[in-house]
């Protein structure tokens, strides 16, 4: 079983290119989320035409495609609203934050109760650039700050915190926090860095598609020479349990 925890719209489509690369490496299921067209402080409208896009394409293909319901904190109650009715109306089984607010603002807190109500897993960018650093895009000192304020939420958090040595570090005294694959900068040894430190239980596969390649993404899992109990649960098993654990 393959479970990608990280992936995205093209647009408002699924690229064909996405389906054809799962085809021919066998993954069961993609977890998409539909980041509004890449802004960075998405109005509530287009938020909502986003998640819109996206449950249409998770009705075309409804055993391949989970979704992450997008969600901009700033948009208050609005925003609550919306995911509810992604949740409750629509099925979707996660939350993606990305940088309109930092992980750990205030802001935050409301969407990261009515996550753990749900019992929905949060996927959580993180990066941490020499330069280019957004104003309010996260570290890996954003997510475990978070993860320490609220023990009871499932976080994933991106591309294993754009760091793996110090990302893999900050949040490895906080059980509830995972980290996912996805990245094209991550490579064979940071997963290996990141297994060897959180534990195979507390990685997830992601690739982040549509804009990488699916080959090159469970690749670096393959290359990091896991045990096999170990690659069965970063490529697919604790992410099937964490959607089995949402409250329908």
């Amino acid at each position: 079983m393959i479970i990608d925890a990280h992936a995205h719209l093209q647009g408002s489509q699924l690229h064909p290119q996405v389906i054809e690369e799962c085809d021919a490496h066998g993954v069961d299921t993609i977890m998409v989320s539909s980041i509004a067209g890449y802004q960075h402080y998405p109005s509530l409208e287009a938020v909502q035409a986003a998640n819109a896009d996206l449950y249409a394409v998770h009705r075309d293909h409804p055993d391949f495609v989970a979704c992450y319901c997008y969600v901009n904190p700033r948009h208050g109650s609005a925003a609550l609203e919306d995911l509810r009715r992604n949740v409750e109306e629509r099925g979707m089984v996660g939350i993606k934050l990305w940088v309109a607010t930092t992980a750990d603002d205030p802001l935050v807190d409301p969407v990261v109760e009515q996550a753990i109500e749900y019992r929905i897993p949060i996927l959580m960018h993180a990066w941490r650039k020499t330069a280019g650093q957004l104003p309010y895009e996260s570290n890996a000192q954003n997510i475990a700050r978070i993860g320490a304020r609220y023990p009871e939420a499932r976080i994933i958090m991106a591309h294993l915190g754009g760091q793996v040595e110090t990302a893999m570090n900050t949040i490895a005294p906080y059980p509830n926090i995972r980290t996912d694959t996805s990245g094209t900068p991550i490579n064979s040894g940071a997963v290996r860095i990141a297994v060897d430190r959180l534990g195979a239980e507390r990685v997830v596969f992601g690739s982040d598609l549509h804009g990488v390649c699916m080959g090159h993404s469970i690749g670096k899992v393959v290359a990091a020479e896991l045990r096999p109990e170990e690659s069965e649960l970063v490529m697919g098993a604790t992410m099937a349990q964490l959607l089995k654990e949402v409250r329908s």
